[in-house]
């Protein structure tokens, strides 16, 4: 006969709470409050159970089964992000790359525009997100914000709608890139 394996355990997160950080737990997100900036964790209830201690928060999953793990893991790593946001901005870099049509990005009425993306007439959009500030200077974009998620989602959706479909991009290699991600 075959032995059974050994069962999992539940593997609870314990997350320490800076002095100066309130937490406040909702129906579905945890709120941390420092000082006028305040930063929300969305989760679902149906995978984990949180619940505030003294100084800290827990964040127990509801199975055994690796998918609730796992959603437990990613809350307790953007609960960290988010306390780690309190004291410094997340910054990511990108580049303006073109070959022939001098491209052009500019800020506008809360929208990042790109000009003349190889000589097409429309401008191409992208709305901005709140929280996350936009720097030009020449070549070089820069985001810098409280929220980690937001300003990759940024510098991700900037990055997409400044590329060219159904070209070969070893050759066609003009858009905006990445140089240096969320940190």
């Amino acid at each position: 006969m075959t032995e059974k394996k050994g069962k999992k355990e539940i593997k609870e997160n314990i997350i320490e709470i800076p002095n100066g950080i309130n937490v406040t737990i909702d129906d579905s997100k945890i709120i941390l409050e420092k000082a006028s900036v305040v930063q929300e964790v969305p989760y679902n209830h149906v995978y984990i159970s949180v619940e505030k201690l003294d100084n800290s928060v827990k964040v127990i999953p509801n199975n055994k089964k690796t998918k609730y793990t796992s959603v437990s893991n990613t809350i307790k790593k953007l609960i960290l992000n988010a306390i780690q946001g309190f004291d410094k901005d997340f910054v990511c870099k990108l580049q303006v790359v073109y070959s022939h049509f001098p491209m052009t990005a500019k800020v506008e009425n809360n929208k990042f525009i790109i000009s003349n993306f190889y000589g097409e007439k429309k401008q191409r959009v992208v709305n901005l997100v709140s929280g996350v500030k936009v720097e030009i200077s020449g070549k070089e974009i820069t985001l810098s914000g409280k929220d980690k998620q937001k300003v990759g989602q940024l510098a991700g959706n900037i990055e997409s709608i400044a590329r060219m479909k159904n070209k070969d991009y070893r050759v066609f290699d003009d858009g905006i890139y990445i140089v240096e991600k969320v940190k």
